[in-house]
């Protein structure tokens, strides 16, 4: 007796067809609903179905995506799709992946009965090889447990941060490899306003993002080593494999414009895309993602259809340049000491200065969401985005504030969130870290601008000096001296670009014990003076790139 598997996220529906087809072709035997692909794809590998039924619009996972890994996981399935509306691109796209018939909705008995008999003859000539059951069951569930692993958590944990070798053996057993030692990230994103709420409201969005996961696909296997995935029905993100660093930066940023060119000429939609800065090792990649998410959320900001390097931000980032820098100084300070009081008091200055110095009202929603963006990369940095947000999402922030006209609101709303953020920080020191490098990163990265030695460093995570130098050059790659000159020279120009302070005063504030050797050190590590960095600032020129 064939069997079959619905799949329909409504339950009407799934009853209905399942008596449906018991009384049209009692040969046929019903053996599993599902509500979503997700669903389906554990009671496919269950239960070995012959044929699935499904519909094309669900939760999660659609029918579209669900043909894709039907297909290549189980090559003998048969599949018929269910489309509730006359939509050729749904149809089109089902047959791409195989399909063997569609049916519209609702669904006419007479139609139903001839394609279930289509099916079972289907059935009855392509029978299967006869193999022991067990062996059967086992393999197809090995390879489930391998894929699904791969689709659903491998690649989304990398670039979070969270893989281990185990997980990277996996990705390699089915022919995921990565030969370069640095990646970049790269986020996609649709610009709705190019397609028109009509359009976008008629077609399934999901669909949207497979059709830009292709296409991303397609140009990245040309030229580069990079694998392309939806991340979730708003987003598409890539994780590219490069073998240098700084060369390698110039090409990612072409493929970029390449994508957003052939997106527009192909289909006559427009995306907007964020990268991420190229990273060294599998453990930072989550780092160039959260880069990239912060490049992206900057299209709030110049609009979209644009390709928007993290690294380049800071061209255009002078977030208080008109502003006094005593304002952001005691903002900046309040947060981090995590006192409530005081940062509602410096946003009170913050926000009414800019204000009444800003010169149109674009302009004080752009300023403050250049400072939020600002303390979304410190609270990710520190690990508390979730716990400072919450269930909240940072481009759903961003658009609150720019919908505010009034300067009082906006000084409420801006004080709920760094107040809030200010608390994270004062519990999250408060508690004690199991990680001893990861609190002495922090430690360094809240103590740069004193004479911070190693062992004070040390004392602080509870360590002897000569166990944790040599922990911290295998866990971080670089020494503590240098991690330390890297976090000083950060801070250095993020003030020359963002205060109009003098550089012997940038130099005394980050730590450096005289402008000597901040000359030096700044020279050594940008390639360029002082000076000179902040000329070519002003000029408009990117020194980042020199």
């Amino acid at each position: 007796m064939p069997r079959i598997v619905i799949v329909d996220d409504e339950s009407i529906f799934r009853k209905g067809l399942r008596k449906m087809i018991a009384e049209l072709d009692p040969q046929w035997e019903v053996v599993g609903e599902a509500r979503d692909g997700y669903e389906a794809l554990q009671l496919v590998e269950e239960l070995l179905p012959d044929a699935v039924l499904t519909d094309i619009r669900m939760p999660r996972m659609n029918g579209i995506q669900l043909q894709q890994l039907l297909r290549e996981r189980f090559r003998d399935l048969l599949c018929v799709v269910i489309s509730g509306f006359d939509d050729f691109i749904y149809i089109q796209q089902s047959m791409r992946q195989g399909a063997m018939d569609y049916l519209m909705k609702p669904i006419e008995r007479e139609e139903l009965g001839k394609v279930l008999s289509q099916l079972r003859e289907k059935v009855h000539v392509g029978q299967r090889l006869q193999v022991d059951p067990a062996i059967a069951v086992k393999s197809h569930r090995e390879e489930h447990r391998i894929r699904q692993h791969v689709s659903e958590h491998l690649i989304t944990a990398l670039l979070r941060g969270s893989v281990n070798d185990a997980d990277l053996e996996l990705l390699r057993s089915i022919g995921i490899a990565f030969q370069h030692p640095y990646f970049a990230c790269m986020v996609i994103k649709l610009d709705k306003s190019s397609i028109g709420s009509e359009r976008y409201n008629r077609a399934d969005p999901s669909l949207f993002q497979l059709y830009i996961q292709q296409l991303v696909q397609e140009v990245l296997s040309r030229r580069v080593n990079g694998y392309c995935f939806v991340m979730s029905e708003t987003e598409v993100a890539a994780l590219i494999n490069i073998p240098d660093r700084e060369q390698a930066m110039v090409g990612i940023r072409e493929i970029g414009e390449s994508i957003r060119r052939q997106m527009t000429s192909l289909s006559n939609i427009t995306v907007t895309i964020g990268i991420g800065q190229a990273v060294e090792g599998f453990k930072a990649i989550a780092e160039s993602y959260n880069e990239a998410e912060i490049a992206l959320l900057h299209r709030l900001i110049i609009g979209g259809d644009k390709v928007i390097a993290y690294g380049e931000i800071t061209r255009d980032d002078r977030l208080y340049s008109d502003l006094s820098s005593s304002s952001w100084e005691l903002l900046e300070q309040a947060v981090h000491k995590g006192k409530r009081e005081l940062v509602a008091e410096a946003v009170q200055t913050f926000v009414s200065e800019l204000c009444s110095k800003a010169y149109s009202p674009e302009v004080v929603h752009q300023q403050l969401c250049k400072l939020l963006l600002h303390y979304y990369e410190t609270a990710g940095k520190l690990g508390m985005t979730k716990e400072w947000l919450g269930s909240k999402d940072m481009k759903a922030v961003l658009f609150h504030i720019c919908s505010i006209s009034s300067r009082e609101e906006l000084m409420e709303e801006c004080s709920l969130l760094l107040v809030r953020l200010a608390v994270c920080i004062a519990e999250n020191v408060a508690q004690p870290e199991r990680d001893p490098i990861e609190k002495s990163i922090r430690y360094i990265e809240q103590n740069y601008a004193n004479a911070l030695t190693l062992k004070e460093v040390a004392d602080a995570v509870y360590l002897n000096a000569a166990y944790f130098s040599t922990l911290f050059k295998q866990r971080m790659g670089k020494s503590f001296v240098e991690r330390l000159t890297e976090v000083r020279i950060h801070e250095a120009k993020r003030r020359m670009a963002q205060t109009d302070q003098k550089i012997a005063a940038i130099a005394e504030h980050t730590g450096f014990a005289n402008i000597r050797h901040f000359n030096r050190v700044f020279k050594n590590e940008t390639g360029m003076s002082p000076k000179l960095y902040r000329d070519q600032l002003q000029a408009g020129a990117n020194p980042n790139s020199q």
